[in-house]
């Protein structure tokens, strides 16, 4: 079957003890370099620390 490439970008936060409201600014913080990101396409993760996104694969 043919079609579009895989374009996918994964998001994680590299800390689990955040609070809920702390994920949501830390997200909303770096929403242009998310949408960036996403913009270059995949496949692709990227974990979200508190002052950047890194592309952790592949």
């Amino acid at each position: 079957m043919e079609g579009p490439p895989n374009r996918r970008c994964l998001f994680y936060l590299d800390n689990q003890q955040l609070r809920s409201f702390e994920m949501v600014e830390r997200l909303d913080a770096l929403r242009a370099e998310i949408y960036g990101a996403v913009a270059k396409g995949g496949p692709a993760a990227y974990g979200v620390r508190f002052d950047r996104i890194e592309r952790t694969w592949p």
